[in-house]
């Protein structure tokens, strides 16, 4: 049966205290909140309400100046050594950004370690053979992969997904990461970089937001357009081709105004309801502040 994909939307909130979100987890009925130039992460429920925060940074200013900030730009639960961690990833675009950051889950307190670890050098060497700028934007673990997005821009309209082993903060050895271009649907107008991924392994489902900026670099901002919500279908049976393509593209201001203007940057997935994919999304609209929604999703 064909599905007729449609979006609702059920929430929004906007963090006035909490900037450039970022990146999206939600496990045991906790939203984790990424932001690229936060000094926190901040811990929601599900019903946005504030549950604590966790200190990733000591830093003197609210907003960590581009030049030194660690750009987190996707966050995904994964397993480690036998324990379960957000892991939040730099975009790897400057040195100053080839960080990546595992919090234990569930974090408690402060005195919980965090492990702070960089890309392996020849993990990044393999990712510069092959792409012509690193800007990493998205995450998520389909089994025991992790797949990057590699967002492109303007001046190098490429997206790029990057399938490679979870622990991509150890040498690679061996273990190669597999390559795949991601092409627009051919009613796309211009050019969308891809902003974040979730992998929901019930569906066999890759989710994908795209957002339009009107910037030539991985490093200036620009004047924000629209965000878009796409979908790969049976993404389990396509992992190893060479290209892929969206089989569901949905301009989220269609949706919507209050999508407008806003440059969704991360998505993570709820749960899986009878009624639809309750996805929760973050919005950063470069002025120092970050706005939620919740949303419902036919796809």
């Amino acid at each position: 049966m064909l599905i007729q994909p449609a979006i609702s939307l059920l929430r929004e909130l906007q963090l006035t205290d909490f900037p450039s979100g970022s990146a999206l987890a939600f496990t045991d009925g906790r939203l984790y909140v990424v932001g690229d130039d936060a000094r926190e992460m901040r811990i929601l429920d599900a019903q946005y309400r504030a549950a604590g925060s966790v200190t990733l940074f000591k830093h003197p200013q609210y907003r960590i100046p581009k030049p030194e900030k660690a750009d987190l730009e996707s966050a995904v639960v994964m397993k480690h050594k036998q324990a379960l961690y957000l892991a939040a990833f730099g975009s790897a675009s400057l040195p100053t950004r080839k960080q990546i950051i595992l919090v234990p889950l569930p974090f408690r307190n402060s005195d919980t370690s965090i492990v702070y670890t960089r890309y392996a050098d020849d993990f990044l060497d393999l990712l510069s053979q092959k792409l012509p700028e690193i800007n990493i934007e998205g995450a998520a673990m389909a089994g025991n992969r992790l797949i990057l997005a590699n967002r492109g821009h303007h001046g190098m309209p490429h997206n790029t997904l990057v399938i490679a082993r979870a622990d991509c903060w150890n040498p690679a050895g061996a273990d190669l990461p597999h390559f795949q271009q991601v092409t627009l649907p051919e009613n796309s107008r211009g050019f969308c970089g891809v902003s974040d991924l979730c992998y929901i392994p019930s569906r066999d489902l890759l989710l994908m937001t795209f957002t339009t900026e009107a910037t030539a670099s991985t490093y200036d901002d620009g004047i924000i357009g629209d965000s878009y919500l796409a979908c790969i279908r049976d993404y389990s049976k396509k992992l190893r081709e060479e290209t892929v393509t969206p089989d569901e593209m949905i301009n989220l201001p269609s949706v919507s105004p209050v999508f407008a203007g806003q440059k969704i940057e991360g998505i993570c997935l709820e749960k899986v309801r009878p009624e639809g994919l309750l996805l929760h999304l973050v919005a950063d609209n470069d002025a120092g502040d970050s706005r939620l929604f919740a949303i419902n999703a036919v796809l």
